[in-house]
């Protein structure tokens, strides 16, 4: 079977090389690398629940979390880049609490921006029908209703029939008085 009939198949192949090139780097830096760690678990925790394959959810947890994140490294950074000061910023609530909520910021905007974009662009829709159906109606008034293709009348009848106004019925020529009905 070849590659291009199959169906999409994940390759972690990247994903090894990532972590192969990753980690001395991360032993390296490790008081940076625990407190990043640590603080971007909802960024984790969004790219294993997202199921899209462009990990939309992940990329905006992720933005904003990291923003969260990034004081903490610098402060770190500014102090020693020590492990007991990484471990120092990890006991205080409010290292958790900035990490997290920024996360949390991303999880908003990831489930309430679309509801804004669908209610704007139905809003936005349904004033371009009013206002199609307003020139509609000012072009009905000044050329009559035959612009609208609703005054067209049918052609005429054909030959050896008479004009009506009522369609016809297929049932009155099957019981008419003068001809036996069919059986």
């Amino acid at each position: 079977m070849n590659s291009a009939s199959s169906p999409r198949r994940r390759s972690y192949g990247g994903l090894l090389a990532a972590a192969v090139l990753l980690l001395p780097l991360g032993a390296l830096v490790m008081p940076t690398s625990v407190l990043t760690i640590i603080g971007m678990v909802p960024t984790i925790v969004a790219w294993i629940v997202d199921r899209d394959p462009d990990k939309p959810a992940a990329v905006t947890v992720g933005a904003l979390n990291i923003c969260g994140v990034m004081p903490f490294c610098i402060q770190l950074w500014q102090h020693g880049h020590t492990m007991d000061y990484a471990a120092g910023l990890l006991v205080q609530p409010v290292t958790w609490l900035v990490m997290y909520s920024a996360a949390a910021g991303g999880w908003l905007l990831y489930f309430g921006i679309p509801p804004l974009v669908a209610g704007w662009s139905v809003a936005r829709d349904q004033a371009l029908i009013r206002e199609l159906a307003e020139e509609r109606q000012a072009l009905v008034e000044e050329w009559g209703v035959e612009v609208s293709g609703n005054g067209l009348k049918p052609d005429g009848p054909a030959e050896g029939q008479t004009p009506s106004d009522d369609p016809p019925d297929p049932l009155a020529e099957a019981t008419a008085p003068d001809r036996p009905a069919e059986s």
